[in-house]
């Protein structure tokens, strides 16, 4: 097995539709799809097909992805988003730099990336990255990006302790301390194709978790 994609999703609509781009972009190759899901209380789990099904027993995006790698073969490991935001279209060109790098981000802020986010969302992710860039030093210019290609070697190596959504952030700064080499390529990132955001990043509750969680990046207690 050659790729590994793993989509975190929350009861997402859009995620079947996904799963038929993904495998249609990725035809030729060998791959395979891993939909995580975490289920609310007392509803019933989404029925998957064409792909391996996990229900998540933890909380959180971050960690969603690590219960995921548990069942990843791949020699690469893209994670996305399951609301159609992420386009499968764009993975191959993640899947080329991997030739020069050991972790791809797909970057809305690079030279040809864009970004048809909601106009709040975009401010949001503008001061978070530019506050991570600042005390972490990562050297990237969509540090917020929750679409990445990485060698699955790398997870094995690196111990992640993510809270939420923020996983490809400490990926990344962990691993540049362990001398990886980090790349971005440009992205569309589209608004949602269906249903409601369950990603809470405007209150208080959420804004002190984050720089919370940068902060214990940075002093090495995460």
């Amino acid at each position: 097995m050659e790729i590994s994609v793993i989509v975190p999703i929350i009861k997402e609509k859009y995620i079947n539709e996904l799963i038929k781009r993904i495998h249609k972009t990725l035809n030729g190759i060998k791959h395979e799809i891993i939909v995580v899901e975490l289920v609310p209380e007392g509803e019933e789990p989404t029925k998957i097909k064409d792909a391996i099904y996990v229900r998540q027993k933890s909380r959180g995006l971050g960690r969603a992805v690590l219960e995921g790698l548990e069942y990843a073969n791949g020699k690469y490991v893209v994670v996305m988003d399951g609301d159609g935001s992420h386009r499968p279209e764009d993975i191959p060109k993640m899947l080329k730099a991997m030739r020069k790098y050991d972790i791809v981000i797909g970057s809305r802020f690079v030279e040809g990336g864009v970004t048809n986010d909601y106009t709040h969302r975009k401010f949001i992710s503008f001061l978070y990255r530019n506050f991570a860039n600042i005390v972490l030093g990562l050297g990237i210019k969509d540090s917020m990006s929750g679409f990445s290609c990485t060698k699955k070697e790398i997870y094995e190596k690196i111990k992640l302790d993510p809270i939420g959504f923020k996983i490809n952030m400490e990926l990344v700064y962990k691993a540049k301390k362990m001398g990886y080499k980090i790349g971005e390529v440009p992205i569309i990132f589209e608004k949602r194709k269906c249903g409601v955001t369950t990603t809470r990043t405007f209150n208080r509750g959420e804004i002190f978790k984050i720089i919370r969680f940068i902060f214990e990046l940075k002093l090495g207690i995460r």
